[in-house]
């Protein structure tokens, strides 16, 4: 982590033996940044690690929008010497700046001099102004949805009339199951560890059973929220199961679930943001503190291009930006009339 802008070999995310997630510090509200996401494309960028869940929202949001030439990408990976290198190790020109950086921690140290904390990702960089506009995935999956868009992606996946149940749901989640599987893999201590196992399966057991008759969280609608979930479905089996130790059972046995996550896995766009390799080595190869070997697992046996049947709950749906609802072909994008 950085104090005061300088580079330590330390970390605050352990407490008492229980894993504490640190609350993100550039996490204002971001909402002006949507109406010039198109207007000025190429200003703000998108600094990621593919085999972070928290990125991958980012760009599972990037994807849907059709946002790819509008806010380019920087992808963070390789081997985690002073946190996430910048570009697999090698110097990267700072967009707008002439510095070249070859860490995350210098971008935070280029925005905020004084910084202290850690260099997570996502980070959406501002070329323009300079500096780190947020680091909080959730603030910039919102700025995302709401930029100005036409043709097939003038959707939102935040509609109003479903905004509190989205906001109520994100949250029970986040506790339950996307941080509790950190909270698990990072425990050091027996008890910390298996409250946060109990924690994980509750959510999923819950999870199936609220899936076994609608096709997605909120009925027929895709939201946010789905979209939220995929990034920890798509990595249980390859990371969370062995590597953080959650091994009670694996999302293929659960047959709803896996079912889902395929629908999800199957829509326009959505495949080319899901890397296994990377999502294996990421977790296995480059946590050198939970896997000291640095040993890869081998790929679990799953087919995530299998069919998944979730038609017969009906065709998925989508919100319009002015609040009406609309059929809409996943794999094609091409959508019905709005409902009258």
């Amino acid at each position: 982590m950085l104090i005061d802008g300088q580079w330590v070999d330390a970390d605050s995310t352990i407490v008492d033996g229980r894993f504490v997630r640190p609350d993100s510090v550039f996490s204002e509200d971001i909402g002006d940044v949507a109406e010039r996401l198109r207007a000025q494309p190429g200003r703000y960028w998108l600094i990621v690690s593919s085999s972070c869940p928290w990125s991958h929202r980012t760009l599972l949001m990037r994807a849907l929008k059709r946002l790819e030439s509008a806010v380019p990408v920087q992808i963070a990976g390789g081997e985690r010497t002073q946190g996430y290198a910048v570009a697999g190790g090698a110097p990267w020109i700072v967009p707008g700046l002439a510095s070249r950086i070859r860490h995350l921690h210098e971008l935070y140290r280029l925005s905020a001099p004084g910084y202290t904390g850690r260099a997570t990702v996502p980070v959406l960089w501002d070329s323009h102004a300079c500096r780190i506009v947020s680091n909080e995935s959730a603030r910039i999956v919102r700025a995302l949805d709401a930029a100005d868009t036409g043709g097939a992606s003038a959707f939102t996946l935040t509609p109003p009339s479903f905004r509190d149940r989205i906001d109520s749901l994100n949250a029970d989640l986040q506790v339950g199951l996307f941080n509790a599987v950190y909270r698990a893999g990072f425990a050091q201590r027996q008890d910390a560890y298996e409250e946060a196992v109990e924690s994980v399966f509750a959510t999923l057991d819950r999870l199936e059973r609220r899936l076994a008759n609608a096709r997605y969280l909120f009925g027929a609608i895709i939201t946010e929220t789905d979209w939220r979930l995929f990034p920890t479905l798509v990595r249980f089996d390859a990371g969370y199961h062995g590597h953080f130790k959650c091994a009670r059972r694996r999302l293929i046995d659960y047959p709803h679930l896996w079912a889902y996550a395929r629908d999800l896995y199957s829509w326009c766009g959505v495949a080319a943001t899901v890397d296994m390799d990377v999502i294996r080595e990421g977790y296995y190869q480059h946590d050198r503190n939970l896997n000291p070997f640095g040993i890869v697992a081998a790929a679990p046996d799953a087919d995530w291009s299998a069919a998944h049947g979730r038609e017969r709950f009906g065709p998925a749906r989508m919100a319009l930006a002015s609040g009406q609802e609309v059929q809409i072909d996943p794999l094609t994008f091409q959508r019905g009339e709005p409902d009258r």
